[in-house]
């Protein structure tokens, strides 16, 4: 009886496979790095995603809505509205931030490109709930996949519970928030255009261009109108009814909401508040 080794189909799947020499003055066929590659096609690797990215942020300036998918945040602690709590009136630009990509144009941007939001660290908090721990801060990890699963981006977001009022469930979901929005920029590279979180903006010696008194109590309100304040947008109005209403908010609801926030009904927000309220309903 023959050797196992001998039989000719197991020879040819048992046998080493040919290694063909690079061509002389050639690089490995399978570089370790992009700059490995030959020039001619790094070179074409290159202008695909530099033109690519280029599309990317045209289509990002067309779809994009102001103060629904990005904004600006007051991050003034020191502003006499903010102490007010009426920082939505402020018309002081130092104290705002950079543009801030919001949850809602990531989710557009995520749409877009085919992608997915997975957190794969999110099932920890999850079993330490269960055992009972005591959980202070959230860290969370945000992973973009492709339709086949292949991960193409991470971020990170992490929250203290101090932040909100020790309420687990919202410090989740903003540590989520901030996550996703971290592996969106990272992913289609729009750290030059918009920032993940709220970046101090540097002060300057402008002056001060509310109209409300700068010796505002703490705590107190300040409605005095402004001339330059321009009524809510209609996409501004149908993206927060649509946004309450996948948050189960009823139109009572809604408008008591806006209410306690502002002392005003929907309609008669501005757009400056309506954007602050898209930002405090989508996190």
């Amino acid at each position: 009886m023959n050797h196992i080794g001998d039989i000719s189909t197991i020879k040819q799947f048992t046998k080493p496979p040919e290694t063909k020499q690079p061509d002389t003055g050639s690089i490995s066929t399978f570089p370790t790095s992009p700059l490995d590659m030959p020039p001619n096609t790094f070179g074409t690797a290159l202008k695909n995603r530099q033109e690519n990215q280029r599309k990317l942020i045209q289509w990002i300036k067309q779809n994009l809505e102001p103060d629904i998918h990005y904004g600006r945040v007051h991050v003034a602690q020191d502003c006499p509205l903010a102490k007010a709590d009426a920082a939505y009136l402020c018309r002081d630009f130092s104290h705002f931030s950079g543009l801030t990509l919001w949850k809602a144009g990531a989710e557009k941007i995520i749409a877009a490109m085919g992608l997915t939001a997975h957190f794969p660290n999110v099932g920890l908090y999850e079993e330490a709930c269960l055992r009972g721990l005591k959980i202070q801060q959230v860290l969370l990890k945000c992973e973009l996949k492709t339709q086949g699963g292949r991960i193409v981006a991470e971020g990170a977001g992490a929250r203290h519970l101090r932040e909100d009022n020790w309420r687990l469930n919202t410090s989740v979901k903003m540590a989520q928030k901030s996550a996703m929005i971290d592996a969106t920029i990272r992913v289609a590279g729009l750290t030059g255009i918009l920032i993940k979180t709220h970046r101090h903006a540097i002060r300057n010696n402008a002056p001060y261009a509310g109209g409300c008194p700068t010796d505002l109590p703490v705590g107190k309100r300040c409605n005095y109108p402004s001339s330059n304040e321009k009524p809510i947008t209609q996409r501004q109005k149908d993206f927060i009814l649509k946004s309450a209403g996948v948050k189960g908010h009823t139109t009572d609801g809604l408008n008591r909401l806006i209410h306690e926030r502002f002392n005003k009904h929907l309609d008669d927000l501005n757009r400056v508040e309506a954007s602050r309220f898209i930002e405090h309903i989508s996190g």
